[in-house]
């Protein structure tokens, strides 16, 4: 079993090495500790620090003939267009208040699906889009108090 306890960011991939991937979704990329395959059937045990977030694309792993980064698995979302600044800060404020994760790009937002986010969001009359894609939340550190 491959065991994965650091992110060395700057670890050289060797020119020939096989490429494997882990493909994971948003909540199990937050996840520190779990047992998962690869695709090409390698066993790896995930014991990172806590807080680590894996991102898509990311090597999590080198070996002289072969390495593995993970893949964000496309997943339901709801997907609002960010028209103008006020509805967008109004969103954020609604959003962020629900604890909710968020995505930002290419002027929409995005969250997972919830069919409770959805109705609300049809409720209030905000225009939405449910679709398959990957999801990167926002990584920003908040406490209150």
């Amino acid at each position: 079993m491959i065991i994965i306890e650091e992110i060395d960011k700057n670890r050289a991939i060797p020119a020939q090495a096989e490429h494997d991937v882990i493909v994971m979704g948003w909540e199990d990329r937050r996840r520190t500790r779990q047992r998962v395959r690869t695709l090409k059937g390698r066993e790896c045990a995930i014991a990172l620090p806590t807080g680590t977030v894996l991102g898509d694309g990311e090597v999590v792993y080198v070996e002289p003939d072969f390495y593995i980064s993970i893949e964000a698995k496309e997943e339901d979302l709801l997907v609002v267009p960010l028209r103008d600044p006020t509805s967008a800060a109004a969103l954020g404020y609604e959003m962020g208040n629900r604890h909710l994760p968020v995505s930002i790009s290419h002027g929409s937002l995005a969250t997972p699906y919830d069919r409770l986010i959805e109705e609300w969001l049809s409720k209030s009359g905000v225009p939405y889009e449910r679709r398959k894609g990957k999801f990167e939340p926002v990584r920003m550190v908040h406490h209150h108090g």
